[in-house]
């Protein structure tokens, strides 16, 4: 009697975990279906949709840095900022080792105005990855926008080293160059912009400035 109670203990015991690990298998591939579901609404631009997606995965694994980064990019995407920076900051939280949180972040903050905070995002993202120009330049924007010229400079830098194509970087270091009084290498740097992207009218704009500046009509 007593082996059959044993036995009959163990049985349900067994049972009670292939029911445990079906359930987890369950609610794993329902939590991959959401995050599936809202990226594809992400793609369509279906913010709404994304937000909904991604919070039915967060009620089945709250601890998913992958969904609270997606929800917070679909709340940034609509204009919700605080509840962007809300999920952003969790998903940063949750794996530190990850810079697109950080990337993001930065991104909100410089949408809400707040450059001093945006640069110290950009710069956690270069801490763990500074092989991205794209960073590098947001970096060097968020710097320009708060009046940090000098500290735009090594970024813009940089950027042009990993990619000497970016227009844009070239722009931004000829008006820094030329806040600075650095005449001539103020117009190398959009003269060069000019060269990579002949419709950039704003870099014709400043070249302009900077020719009537040295009397050069």
């Amino acid at each position: 009697m007593r082996r059959l109670l044993i036995i009959s203990v163990g049985l349900a015991a067994l049972m009670v975990g292939v029911v445990g690990a079906w359930y987890a298998v369950r609610q794993e591939r329902e939590f991959r279906r959401l995050i599936g579901t809202g990226d594809s609404a992400l793609a369509r631009d279906d913010t709404y949709g994304a937000i909904e997606a991604f919070s039915g995965a967060l009620a089945l694994r709250d601890d998913s840095m992958l969904a609270h980064l997606r929800r917070g990019d679909a709340y940034r995407r609509r204009g919700e900022l605080t509840a962007a920076l809300r999920d952003l900051r969790q998903a940063a939280a949750l794996d530190p080792s990850a810079p697109a949180p950080a990337e993001l972040s930065g991104d909100v903050n410089v949408a809400m105005g707040r450059y001093t905070r945006a640069a110290e995002d950009y710069k956690a993202f270069t801490l763990l990855d500074d092989r991205s120009p794209r960073v590098l330049y947001k970096l060097a924007l968020a710097y320009y926008r708060n009046r940090q010229i000098d500290d735009a400079i090594t970024p813009l830098r940089d950027a042009l080293a990993l990619d000497p194509r970016l227009a844009e970087a070239y722009y931004l270091l000829g008006v820094c160059l030329r806040e600075r009084s650095e005449t001539e290498e103020a117009r190398q740097a959009p003269t060069r912009a000019l060269e990579i992207s002949p419709t950039f009218a704003a870099v014709r704009e400043e070249l302009v400035d900077l020719y009537e500046a040295t009397g050069r009509r």
